[in-house]
């Protein structure tokens, strides 16, 4: 008996494995060549798998989009769950660690934000699900807290939307323009000491960096 679930544990433990691997090369397709340019044959020799079996599991091209972009918000609401001891810090250093964690995520998954590009740049069906389905969610928690930010001097008095693409677009664009970077400055930003730094350089210019008058 105690085998059988062994064995059935490990085949749940394989098929979710593979699930994750499949869902990943999609974001990674879809963020590279767009909906209309990802083929599932592609997808499937980037996950290390069969077309077949992407077929048996996603109906649709259409389904495998949006299953990987519910796996993505899935992941980053894990990735950016507060540390212990985060409640207890105060509120400027609760900024500054969501953001240096946001800078990270941003680093480990740059095809978040590169999907969002494709989709964007056209002004999908699947783009306004996303709206719907994570992204007003996500923002409607994000108002909240900034409000909260902003309440206690740590941000400026400005809208809270533009809060949000402020902090999203700083802590994305490195690592969304990676080449560019690498080729125009020298910087690799798949490099963690250099992640590390851009976290720190942009925390020191969001809430230490002051400019003196020199009048």
């Amino acid at each position: 008996m105690t085998d059988i679930k062994e064995k059935t544990g490990t085949r749940a433990q394989q098929k979710k494995e593979t699930r994750a691997k499949i869902l990943q090369a999609a974001l990674e397709q879809f963020a590279e060549r767009g909906f209309d340019g990802a083929s599932i044959r592609d997808i499937a020799s980037r996950a290390g798998v069969f077309h077949g079996l992407i077929k048996y599991h996603f109906d649709s091209k259409e389904e495998l989009w949006k299953s990987a972009v519910d796996f993505l918000f899935e992941r980053q609401s894990k990735e950016l769950e507060n540390p212990e001891g985060y409640e207890d810090l105060p509120v400027k250093e609760q900024a500054r660690s969501w953001i240096k964690r946001y800078v990270h995520y941003c680093a480990r998954h740059p095809e978040h934000a590169r999907i969002m590009v494709q989709e964007s740049l056209k002004d999908t069906e699947r783009l306004r699900w996303a709206v719907k389905t994570h992204i007003e969610p996500v923002h409607k928690t994000a108002r909240k807290i900034a409000a909260e930010w902003m309440a206690a001097g740590v941000y400026p008095a400005i809208p809270l939307h533009a809060i949000i693409y402020i902090v999203s677009a700083a802590a994305q664009s490195p690592f969304m323009l990676a080449p560019e970077l690498k080729h125009g400055a020298g910087v690799d930003m798949t490099n963690p000491a250099q992640i590390d730094a851009y976290a720190d350089a942009l925390v020191t210019m969001l809430f230490e960096h002051s400019i003196n008058d020199p009048a």
